[in-house]
């Protein structure tokens, strides 16, 4: 990473955390079965990836869930035949500010929804999804283990550099299917 992307990092990684400082949230542990709403965060600059994704979010539709994502593309402009905007929602590094803040309307929309979980399929360090998750409303956040973004998260799933994501995703699923926690954390 250059010195000027680095800089940058830092600068949105102290303002995140300047923003974060005062928000509340009430958090629950919510397993697959209770989960009712799920939010969906994903990098879909990798089309093998979002092809993943959708096939997961076909599978929660298919288990009555209701399911909002929002995908980051890593480009100033999405390819339009490969990516619909009908069925997914998207954001590129033109709605993002100088220290990766997402900028969209529409994210500050899905940020405040109050889902019963929300994931982050990312496996690599990606702080404009970052933002999005550390900001949102939801109960139950998880997403993969980076030491610099552990506060945002609920459950965190440490997955070796270099596994794919659809290892990360089994992984979700093992670890939702396993909680039955009922209360407030």
């Amino acid at each position: 990473m250059g010195i000027v992307k680095n800089t940058k990092k830092k600068f949105g990684e102290y303002f995140l955390k300047k923003e974060t400082e005062g928000l509340y949230r009430t958090k629950k542990a919510i397993n697959f079965t209770e989960a009712k709403s799920i939010g969906i965060l994903f990098d879909a600059t990798v089309a093998e990836d979002f092809e993943l994704v959708k096939k997961y979010i076909k599978f929660l539709k298919d288990h009555k869930k209701r399911v909002r994502s929002f995908g980051f593309y890593n480009a100033k402009e999405i390819p339009t035949m490969q990516y619909s905007k009908l069925e997914y929602d998207f954001f590129t590094r033109k709605q993002v500010n100088w220290h990766f803040k997402p900028t969209d309307p529409l994210i500050k929309n899905f940020v405040e929804e109050e889902f019963d979980l929300l994931i982050n399929f990312t496996v690599h360090q990606c702080l404009p999804l970052v933002y999005i998750a550390a900001l949102s409303k939801a109960k139950f956040k998880i997403g993969k283990h980076f030491p610099n973004y552990e506060m945002y998260y609920d459950l965190l799933l440490n997955v070796e550099e270099g596994k794919s994501l659809k290892y990360f995703m089994r992984n979700v699923d093992v670890y939702l299917n396993m909680i039955n926690a009922k209360e407030e954390i």
